[in-house]
């Protein structure tokens, strides 16, 4: 029995069409979990050198100073810097996550929550305090 030339086009679109059903899933998956993975890397970064900016600084004494370069991704939600922690809230998967690192000493200040690339200024105080603040 010959096959006729429309059922091969019908049974290739049918092919087609049930590979795409099982990788168009697949592939948004992918491409969301990346981008959380990415989202939370640039998260814990902007965290990491601000600390160890601060622990450096507090180390090193009154009058030390130190310019970090962080990248904000999109989502902070709000800075919270008090006493010996800097934490961040980020709105993931429709819930807001707290990442934060503690310091050695004292810290205050505040760190932007726009999206970008900005440089942190991080001073020793005279008083002990280690100041982070937007450098202008």
């Amino acid at each position: 029995m010959p096959v006729k030339r429309g059922q091969v086009g019908v049974e290739y679109i049918m092919l087609v069409a049930l590979l795409l059903v099982f990788l168009i899933p697949i592939v948004s998956y992918s491409l969301n979990e990346s981008s959380y993975r990415i989202k939370v890397s640039q998260i814990e970064n902007t965290i990491s050198r601000v600390t160890k900016a601060a622990n450096a600084v507090y180390a090193l004494g009154p009058g030390s100073q130190d310019i970090v370069l962080v990248a904000v991704p999109q989502g902070v939600e709000g800075v919270e810097i008090a006493k010996n922690s800097v934490s961040l809230n980020v709105s993931l998967f429709g819930g807001i996550s707290q990442f934060g690192y503690t310091t050695v000493g004292p810290v205050a200040g505040t760190l932007p929550i726009q999206p970008g690339t900005y440089r942190i200024l991080v001073y020793h105080t005279s008083a002990g305090v280690v100041n982070i603040s937007l450098k202008s």
